[in-house]
């Protein structure tokens, strides 16, 4: 997996499901069967960050096309107040990658509480 940064598409994983889920919605599927292909071609690991990459990549793919399922927000909301992402950044990021991640990790997670209303 690289990263080049902290946004959430920033990452292969999250840039991957975006993709992927575009894909599948322009090939005809519905959003729930397009979401249930995606977390089923990528949920193969149980790596809690790898988990969260995949949620946060299609929560934010799901908010940018106004398709968000209430499941996929609950569990990106879940995994993101969990800190599950920041490990990359805790690790060996530049010095502020850290908050700043964790910073667009609470932007992503004001828009998906936002969205429930």
């Amino acid at each position: 997996m690289g990263a080049w940064g902290t946004g959430i598409f920033d990452n292969d994983t999250t840039c991957d499901v975006r993709d992927d889920f575009y894909e599948l919605l322009e090939e005809g599927l519905s959003v729930e069967d397009a979401t249930k292909e995606v977390l089923d071609r990528n949920l193969e690991e149980d790596d809690l960050e790898v988990v969260s990459w995949i949620y946060t990549g299609l929560a934010a793919a799901q908010l940018e096309k106004g398709i968000l399922q209430e499941e996929i927000r609950v569990k990106t909301i879940e995994l993101i107040e969990k800190g599950a992402d920041l490990e990359l950044w805790a690790e060996g990021g530049e010095d502020g990658d850290y908050e700043e991640r964790k910073m667009v990790l609470n932007e992503l997670k004001v828009k998906l509480i936002g969205a429930s209303k």
